[in-house]
Order: C-alpha cells, then structure tokens, then sequence
C-alpha cells in the first residue's frame, strides 16, 4: 500500500487506477469460476439412511440450464470491463516517452569515455553519430552528471523535462554553442536570403543564427539545428531550414563575426563552401541589419547586387 501511495505521489495516478481496476477485475473473475455449484438431487436424511421411507425420485425431465449469474454481478463485471478497456487506452494516447539528451563529446570515442547518469543512475545512448550521443531521459524533474575525460571537468545539471524535449548539455563551463544556418552552404538557397524589414529587400549575411553562451543550464535544441554535419538531410524541402550547432571555445564566441570566424578556421570544409558560395568578410551580421534602417539596407542591397552581377559569367 506504501508503494501504491508513492507511485501516486510521483505523478502515476492513471496507471495506479488502471492497476487497481484490473486487479478487481482478475479477482471477480476468479470468484466466478472457483463458485461452487449446487445439486439438484434431494439430500439424504438420517431417516432415509436407516430404511424410512425415501420421497419419491423426480420425474425423468430434462435437466434445467443453470440459472444466470445476477444482474448485478454482470452489471459489474462490465462495467470493470469497459474501465479498464477505457483506462488502457487513456494511458496509450497519453504515454508520455520523456525526452532526450544530447551531447558533443571531445575524444574520439565517446561511448566508452563519457559518462552521463540522471538521479545517480548510469543511462546509456540511445544515438551515436560521430561524437554526438543522445540519452533518454523521463519526463520530470532530474539531476543529471555529466563528465567528459577529455575535458577533465565534471559537470552537474538539475533539469525539468517535458515530453519531446532535446537538450544539448555542456561538457565544459567553458565551451559554448554556437548556431550556422547552412542552407545556402550545403542546399545552395541563394546567399541572399536574408529578409529585412523593407519588404522585398533581401540580403546576404554572415550564416551565423544566435550564439548560446549560457553553458550552466541545457541549451534547448532549434528545430532545424543537427548536431553533426553526417546528420544534416539530404535535401532541403521548400521553406524549410537546416543549421549546425557545434561546440565553440567561449572566448571565440564573444559575437557573431569571430564565431564565424572562428567555426571556418575549425572546420576547413565550411570554409571551402563559404568561398564557393560568395560569403565575404564585408557581409554584415544578422544582427547589423537588424539596426540599419532603410536607406542602409538598400545601399547595401544594391551593392551585393552589383558585386554579384561582377561574379555571374556573362
């Protein structure tokens, strides 16, 4: 009963209800068949057993059929039924299949290096793709450790999860995240895309989206952002996005332009497909646009312009 109690208390009362109703339902069931049957046969008299005379043996008719159960008990029986069918499938539409964690490992193997446990209890990934691992996680309030030997620092983190979160943790207090739209970089949407508030003008910006640098609490991971190049889809549908969020040392993510700089200089291949595309280091950053205002944004517009009609062969 204590355990029942507690079961409750840690948010299960649903599945404790449907545990109780089929454990009613079980034992009714088991009461009907283990009900002992009665005879129809009259019962022997100690003066039947001494010679007296014996009634008469009943006219040979056919055996009554055995009466039904009470309505009562029917009524019941159904009605448990009906609240455990209903109950059950209460409790599969609202499963709750908790969250996930992920982190960006520093070695090279990090399935047998990182060691991550929720509520001191060892969890194991559930994904591995290069250094990214994801481990599941219910939904709730947990304490999470988090250490990395190749970074040498334990981390500690108190997290609240809710259903279909992912949450990308820090290995290193020191280590932030930084986000790189990569649809012109590897889908060749036209560099530029970026909108402005002058409707129609569009230009091009550095692809760096927002930097994190709050690396004590999980990092809630964007809707279009992947963890690794290798999981970036193939194609890009119509009106969709696709970003990377990799690990930047803190001290090089203190804006956008030295991120950017800073994420071409760490992975060589992001730099060769920034020149192929036409980025340049006179592009401004989404947020210098953000504060310019119209007279900027179309002197800007028309020299991106120009410059590209310089680049495009005739």
């Amino acid at each position: 009963m204590v355990r029942l109690i507690r079961f409750i208390i840690d948010g299960h009362a649903l599945e404790a209800l449907g545990i109780l109703l089929a454990v009613l339902f079980v034992r009714w069931v088991i009461s009907i068949l283990s009900a002992p049957t009665t005879s129809h046969l009259p019962q022997a008299t100690s003066d039947t057993l001494l010679g007296a005379h014996a009634p008469e043996a009943p006219a040979l008719t056919p055996e009554p059929t055995e009466a039904p159960s009470s309505p009562v008990s029917m009524t019941l029986a159904l009605g448990l039924l009906a609240a455990v069918l209903v109950l059950g499938g209460i409790l599969i539409i609202n499963r709750d299949s908790g969250g996930r964690l992920h982190v960006v490992a520093s070695g090279m193997h990090p399935d047998r290096e990182i060691d991550l446990r929720v509520d001191d209890v060892p969890v194991e990934p559930v994904l591995r793709v290069g250094q990214h691992l994801a481990y599941p996680i219910p939904s709730g309030p947990h304490e999470v450790h988090l250490l990395d030997p190749g970074v040498g620092v334990s981390r500690d983190f108190r997290i609240d999860v809710q259903e279909g979160d992912a949450l990308m943790l820090s290995v290193h207090p020191d280590l932030c995240a930084v986000q790189i739209d990569m649809s012109t970089l590897t889908y060749g949407r036209p560099t530029r895309s970026t909108p402005t508030l002058m409707g129609g003008v569009d230009v091009r910006t550095l692809p760096v989206v927002t930097r994190f640098t709050d690396t004590a609490s999980p990092l809630r991971i964007p809707e279009d952002g992947f963890l690794s190049f290798n999981e970036l889809p193939e194609k890009l549908p119509q009106g969709r996005t696709a970003s990377i969020l990799t690990p930047l040392p803190c001290s090089l993510a203190q804006d956008d332009r030295s991120s950017w700089t800073a994420v071409r200089t760490l992975f060589p291949g992001l730099d060769d497909a920034a020149k192929r595309v036409g980025y340049t280091d006179a592009d401004p950053t989404r947020r210098e646009v953000t504060a310019m205002d119209n007279a900027q944004l179309l002197e800007l517009h028309q020299r991106q312009g120009a410059a590209l009609a310089r680049e495009t062969p005739p």
